[in-house]
C-alpha cells in the first residue's frame, strides 16, 4: 500500500503540471517473480514511483516505456529465466516470466489512478478487468466502481457483459487472477482494496515504533488513549490520527471497517478491559493483546468474553516468536504477525515452506490462466 500512496502522490504532482505519465502494471507471472500481479510502477518525465521488481526491470522501462506506448497500451514481456532472452542483458536469475501492461496516463484520463484514489479516500473496494490478449484488444478495460457503477471502453457488448458478470460474481484469489474467457481472449482481473487500518490502543513509548512500522508498511495508523499527556500528536509523528478517548468513550468505533486490525497495549487494566469489551463484538481479522496469558485470561473473564467467542482473531501473547526484546523488536514481531494473518500465513521461515514461496492457489502465478469451460458462465 505504501507503493500506492507514492504513485498517487507522484501522479497528482504530474497532473498539476499538466504532464502525462506511463503506468506499468504486472498483469501475469509464471515461475518465480519478485512482485505479485497488481504491482505498479508510475513513470513521469522527471521521476518514478512504485516498483514491479526488485529494481531489475525498472531502468529498462524508464528508458523504453514512452516509445513503447506511442501507439497505445502494450504488454511488455520479461523472461528472467536463465535461458530467457533477458538473461544476458539483465543478468537476472529469477527463473520466471513477467508480463507488464503499459498504459499512458494523461490529466483527466487516468482511469486506474483515479480508481486507486477513490478506493483510498472512500475506503471501499473496487474491481477492474484488463484485456491482455490478443494484442489487438490490449487496452480494453472494464471497472466496477466503488459505488457499483460499471464503466468500460470495450466495443464488444457481449465481451463487456461477460466481464461485468465475472467481476460482480467471482471471488478472486488474493485479489487478482488471470482468466481465459475463450481460446483467445485473456484478461487480468483485480480487486482493489483500501489500506490496512491499524488501531493502536495505548500511547505509551512502546506504541511509537509500532505506529512507525505500520506507516512504513503503508497502513493507516490511528493511536487511541484515554490519557491526553500520552496521546500527543508530536509524539506520534507518523500516525494518521491521535485520539484522546476516555474509558467508555467508543467514538472511535466508526473507524472500524472490513480492513481494520487492532492492538491493545495501554498497560492499563481498566482501559484494556473497556476496549476488549467493545472490540469483542467487532468482526476484526486480527486483534492483538499485549501482556502475559494469565493477565489476558483474567481480562476476558472480567469482560465476560469467552475465548471461543473472541475467536481465532485474538492473539495473545501478541507477535511472532522471534525472541523480541524491547519496544522496536516487539513492534516488528507484531507487524509481522499482522501481515502473516492478513495473508493467511503462519509466519514460519520460508526455508521450511514446501513449494513456491507464493504458492497458495493463486492462479495468476501458474503456468496457465484459469480457463472458463465452454458454455459455462464465468462465475
Amino acid at each position: 500500500m505504501k507503493d500506492r500512496d507514492q504513485i498517487l502522490q507522484l501522479w497528482f504532482e504530474a497532473e498539476r503540471r499538466g504532464e502525462s505519465a506511463v503506468l506499468a502494471t504486472v498483469v501475469k507471472t509464471s515461475g518465480s517473480s519478485y512482485r505479485l500481479p497488481g504491482a505498479r510502477l508510475l513513470i513521469t518525465q522527471r521521476e518514478r514511483a512504485g516498483s514491479i521488481s526488485g529494481g531489475c526491470l525498472e531502468d529498462d522501462l524508464v528508458k523504453k516505456a514512452w516509445w513503447l506506448t506511442e501507439s497505445g497500451p502494450v504488454i511488455r514481456r520479461y523472461d528472467t529465466t536463465p535461458d530467457g532472452e533477458l538473461a544476458t542483458d539483465f543478468g537476472l536469475g529469477c527463473n520466471g516470466v513477467i508480463h507488464v501492461l503499459l498504459e499512458r496516463a494523461t490529466p483527466g484520463q487516468a482511469v486506474d489512478l483515479e480508481l486507486l484514489n477513490k478506493v483510498r479516500k472512500e475506503r471501499r473496494s473496487a474491481s477492474l478487468a484488463d484485456i491482455i490478449g490478443p494484442r489487438a484488444l490490449v487496452g480494453g478495460k472494464l471497472i466496477l466502481d466503488t459505488d457499483g457503477a460499471v464503466k468500460h471502453n470495450i466495443d464488444n457488448a457481449e465481451l463487456a457483459g461477460e466481464l461485468r458478470e465475472t467481476l460482480t460474481q467471482r471471488t478472486l484469489e488474493r485479489g487478482s487472477e488471470n482468466l481465459l474467457l475463450d481460446s483467445n481472449t485473456e484478461v487480468f482481473l483485480e480487486t482493489l482494496s483500501p489500506a490496512t487500518r491499524l488501531l493502536i490502543f495505548g500511547a505509551g513509548d512502546d506504541a511509537v515504533p509500532l505506529s512507525t512500522l505500520g506507516k512504513l508498511l503503508g497502513w493507516e495508523v490511528i493511536v487511541i488513549d484515554g490519557r491526553s499527556h500520552y496521546a500527543r500528536r508530536e509524539k506520534f509523528t507518523h500516525a494518521d490520527e491521535v485520539l484522546v478517548c476516555q474509558a467508555g468513550d467508543s467514538s472511535w468505533q466508526d473507524r472500524i471497517d472490513a480492513w481494520t486490525v487492532a492492538v491493545i497495549m495501554t498497560h492499563s487494566y481498566t482501559q484494556d478491559l473497556e476496549i476488549l469489551r467493545t472490540l469483542s463484538s467487532q468482526p476484526l481479522r486480527y486483534q492483538g493483546l499485549l501482556g502475559p496469558r494469565k493477565r489476558s485470561q483474567q481480562l476476558l473473564s472480567d469482560a465476560q468474553v469467552e475465548y471461543s467467542r473472541a475467536g481465532t482473531a485474538l492473539f495473545n501473547p501478541v507477535g511472532l516468536d522471534i525472541g523480541a526484546d524491547g519496544p522496536t523488536q516487539v513492534a516488528l514481531a507484531i507487524t509481522a504477525e499482522i501481515q502473516a494473518v492478513l495473508n493467511g500465513r503462519n509466519g514460519g521461515s520460508l526455508r521450511d515452506r514446501a513449494g513456491s514461496i507464493h504458492s497458495d492457489g493463486y492462479s495468476s502465478r501458474d503456468e496457465e490462466p484459469f480457463v472458463v469451460p465452454s458454455g459455462a458462465c464465468a462465475l
